[in-house]
């Protein structure tokens, strides 16, 4: 307690220190009246008395630092007066404070801002129970793992589910896109949905927040048509009414009875706002076939103790034993093992890591500079702590008051910058791909407020530490002598400016040479021929309910009627229909040519698939190579008929013409037996998966009137843009059917746009840290070399007054600038070249060395060296020698 309370009364200490002082000074005053009262008893005059009373009290003085120290903590008391003369220092040279703040705010904000995208894309956990257990599976291609996953088979999901011992459960998903209408008071719109097996909600973990998850007994053949809700569309479309339970609720325009609402943290599968029983849809004929992958995933809980290095080769083992029991159907098939958390998150591993280093190098090259401009206001202060150290400070005390200023600096600086951080989200999440919601749920939290607090704790030390230590390392009685343009600089301090300056030149050109690569990485990617102008088109997805539209004569009704409507609307001119245009869905088959060989079981050629209707070719502006059009004979009672890309005919019809050749192909993809189609026209080649497309992809079409399609895409060449089309075509939806919901009204253009939307970030990011790097460095080089200047003004004055020639001083001060450059780009190419290799994946037809992208980046840092050389030689050829040698 004694203790304690002797803490208690320094903490108080701190404050009310001046009427502490005085009730002090009244104490001693008393004490020393009381021993002067003794003395003039004892017979001494009062000038002895006084005298006397002072030798035996001691020094007052002292006394009342000795009484301090016991009252008040005394580093916390030399701290606040430190604190207090450096903000007086700081305020006194306000250029400097701005520059140096500003500075440091630049650095942490785009520190800051950066770290909380990758805090929020790739370090920030699900939102669900032991998230590192959840594992996404699907199949692939052992032959050609560039293929990626594939959807599975509904029999080899259930042979996993039966076989595998390492997961508590493995569910199965479907993601879809329903129709959800007769609510009232809106109209019909289009929401993602899922067909889930029973067990998903066990695969992640969250119990329903209101109401309850279907069961296994209800998750069947036969079984009610049940769904559960997101939180999200229980409080857009249900107002949170908690009556929703039990409501019939027309998706797809039929009832499904709603029997539970999740938890707002459930988004899986990303973006899902109902989920319906999947086993009920099984018996539909298709995807009890091995062959059939109908768009079917996998997901699992790891049991306890079980890695994912023991799952993935279970599963590749029980993938193994499948492919030997069908043959014919899972050659080549193997099991793809992959944590949720990578399989969201991994393709964008590798370039937020990128802009990550980038930024923390823009951090460095902000640090370097600092301790340029802190090292030479140290030594534009030599005199004033030379005076400090004569009258008795002692070396630490004056490395703690630069710290202090430092740290103040670090203050403002992460403040400010935490601010910029913060103001850029927006600008950020527009930039930002938008097909994953993390990248668009930044949150600036504590884990993001402690990062920008500790890279204001650690600037501070590697901006700080090296000025304080070579200034309290001065000589004194040098620094006392030297006059008003002196310095007292060492050798080693002007030699350790002169490489911190390097080191900003040598970083640098690195952020400028990578910056290079990426642009023009990115002016490949957007120049890259995709086929088909899609600048002018706008798109419109509608998908059609099976129950509504049963019979086909439905569909193809309705699609005449949406193409005649729209092709009336003024400013368009072609208009079509597709179930999988470019860059909107994928569906694959496979197919035999006939007369030729039949390729080995499983090892059938891939093409996709596109189902179409009007105007297609001149919609896309893709012209027919060879060959005639879909017309009105082709309909389901005439010969079956298809037209190939180029890519199919050079590849498979070498030398031959295709026209008139048949290929065995099962366009509906129901597991029937393979049907003839007479290949009648060649188009052009367009890239179905634009810049994904590592190969392309073959690609048959197929006639709407032929192949049965009922989620499709509207087509429309236009002059007018799409927002302007929106509500129109929706319009004209709601004439034909007021049921059917429209989504993604679109243009082609930004679809395309999406597709670099990763590569687009890294582009824009590293051209403005480029840019602020060499903006930095050009400031770092300006400041070293005026301060060289300023120290050898003395020596300018002489050169000028002996006869020099301002060409001569001028050379004098660029030859430096030009030494510094020299090195920093040898060093800063080296570098450079080295880190484009970590580049290479993130780069599209470009080569990690491109010797014009160096070049350029070398020009750019000699003009801005020469723009940072100029000043301070212009100033130093406009010294007077007569005024600055008399002053000296």
């Amino acid at each position: 307690m004694p203790q304690l309370r002797s803490w208690f009364c320094r903490l108080l200490g701190l404050f009310r220190k001046k009427n502490r002082d005085a009730e002090m000074a009244e104490e001693l005053r008393q004490h020393l009246d009381g021993l002067i009262e003794r003395n003039l008893a004892a017979g001494l005059s009062a000038e002895e008395a006084r005298l006397a009373a002072l030798r035996q009290f001691g020094g007052i003085e002292q006394i009342k630092e000795l009484a301090r120290e016991e009252r008040v903590w005394m580093s916390a008391d030399q701290f606040w007066q430190d604190l207090r003369f450096a903000a007086r220092m700081l305020l006194k040279q306000p250029g400097f404070t701005i520059v140096a703040t500003l500075t440091l705010a630049l650095g942490i904000g785009a520190n800051t801002a950066i770290f909380s995208i990758v805090n929020a894309v790739l370090l920030r956990p699900l939102p669900y129970p032991d998230p590192e257990r959840i594992i996404f599976l699907a199949e692939g291609d052992k032959t050609n793992p560039a293929l990626g996953m594939i959807s599975i088979s509904l029999p080899d999901y259930l042979d996993w589910r039966r076989d595998n011992t390492v997961f508590e459960n493995l569910a199965m998903t479907r993601i879809e896109s329903t129709s959800l209408s007769d609510i009232p008071g809106r109209n019909p719109e289009q929401i993602s949905t899922a067909l889930v097996t029973a067990n998903f909600f066990k695969v992640i973990g969250l119990p329903a927040k209101l109401g309850r998850t279907f069961t296994e007994e209800e998750d069947k053949v036969g079984g009610p048509l049940l769904v559960v809700i997101s939180d999200r569309l229980w409080q857009r479309a249900f107002q949170r009414d908690p009556a929703v339970i039990g409501r019939a609720v027309t998706f797809q325009s039929q009832p499904a009875t709603v029997i539970g609402v999740m938890p707002p943290e459930m988004a899986a599968p990303e973006g899902t706002d109902a989920w319906f029983p999947m086993m009920r849809r099984t018996n539909n004929g298709a995807w009890p076939n091995r062959v059939i992958h109908p768009w079917l995933f996998a997901w699992g809980r790891l049991k306890p103790g079980i890695t994912v290095d023991e799952a993935r080769a279970e599963m590749k083992a029980i993938s193994g034993r499948i492919e030997q029991a069908h043959p014919e159907s899972n050659t080549n098939t193997t099991a793809l093992v992959t944590p949720l958390m990578e399989n969201l998150v991994g393709k964008y591993r590798l370039n937020l890591t990128l802009l990550l280093g980038a930024v923390a190098l823009v951090l460095l090259i902000a640090c370097a500079n600092l301790a340029n401009l802190f090292a030479a206001r140290g030594a534009a202060r030599a005199r004033e702590f030379a005076i400090r150290t004569a009258v008795g400070a002692r070396r630490t005390q004056i490395i703690r008051q630069l710290l202090i200023e430092s740290l103040a600096i670090a203050i403002i600086g992460g403040a400010l910058g935490f601010f910029i951080a913060l103001w850029s989200r927006d600008l950020l999440g527009l930039l930002a791909p938008q097909d994953l919601s993390r990248f668009h749920d930044v949150r600036f939290d504590g884990r993001v407020l402690g990062f920008a607090l500790l890279l204001a704790s650690l600037t501070s030390v590697l901006f700080g530490l090296w000025p304080a230590w070579q200034a309290s390392r001065g000589d004194v009685q040098s620094a006392l002598k030297s006059g008003a343009h002196g310095s007292s600089d060492t050798v080693s301090a002007r030699r350790t400016r002169d490489w911190l300056v390097i080191a900003d030149l040598a970083l640098t050109l690195v952020l400028l040479s990578s910056a290079g690569l990426v642009l023009k990485s990115f002016s490949r990617l957007q120049a890259l021929a995709l086929g088909f102008e899609p600048r002018g088109l706008v798109t419109a997805r509608i998908d059609l309910p099976y129950f509504g539209y049963r019979e086909y004569e439905k569909v193809l009704n309705f699609s005449k009627a949406l193409i005649d409507k729209t092709t009336a609307l003024p400013g368009v001119e072609k208009v079509a229909i597709g179930a999988n245009p470019p860059l909107l869905a994928m569906w694959q088959l496979t197919f035999v040519i006939e007369g030729k060989p039949a390729p080995v079981p499983g090892q059938e050629p891939n093409v996709d698939s596109e189902v179409i209707a009007g105007d297609y070719f001149a919609a896309f502006q893709a012209p027919l190579l060879h060959g005639r059009l879909f017309n009105e004979q082709d309909t389901k009672n005439t010969p079956l008929v298809a037209i190939i890309d180029q890519t199919l005919a050079e590849r498979y019809f070498p030398g031959e013409d295709p026209i008139g050749q048949r290929l065995f192909m099962d366009p509906d993809g129901n597991g029937s037996q393979n049907r003839l189609y007479q290949i009648v026209g060649v188009a052009a080649r367009m890239k179905f998966h634009g810049s994904n497309e590592a190969q392309t992809v073959p690609v048959v079409y197929f006639s709407m009137a032929q192949v049965e399609r009922r989620n499709l895409v509207l087509l429309a060449r236009t002059s007018a843009p799409a927002s302007s089309l929106d509500k129109t075509i929706r319009e004209i939806v709601a004439g034909i059917d007021p049921r059917q919901p429209v989504h993604e009204v679109r243009s082609m253009s930004a679809r395309v746009a999406e597709t670099w939307a990763t590569q687009r970030l890294l582009t824009f990011l590293l051209s403005v840290f480029a840019g602020l790097a060499l903006l930095l460095a050009s400031v770092g080089l300006y400041g070293v070399l005026s301060y060289n200047a300023l120290r050898r003004l003395r020596e300018i004055a002489l050169r000028l007054a002996l006869g020099a020639r301002p060409g001569q001083i001028r050379t004098l001060v660029f030859s430096h600038g030009i030494r510094l450059l020299l090195i920093g780009c040898v060093i800063g190419l080296i570098a450079a070249i080295s880190a484009a290799s970590v580049l290479r994946n993130a780069l599209f037809e470009v080569a990690p060395f491109e010797p014009s992208i160096y070049v350029l980046v070398a020009a750019i840092l000699a003009l801005a060296t020469a723009i940072a050389c100029w000043l301070p030689a212009a100033r130093a050829c406009r010294t007077d020698p007569m005024i600055v040698l008399r002053d000296s």
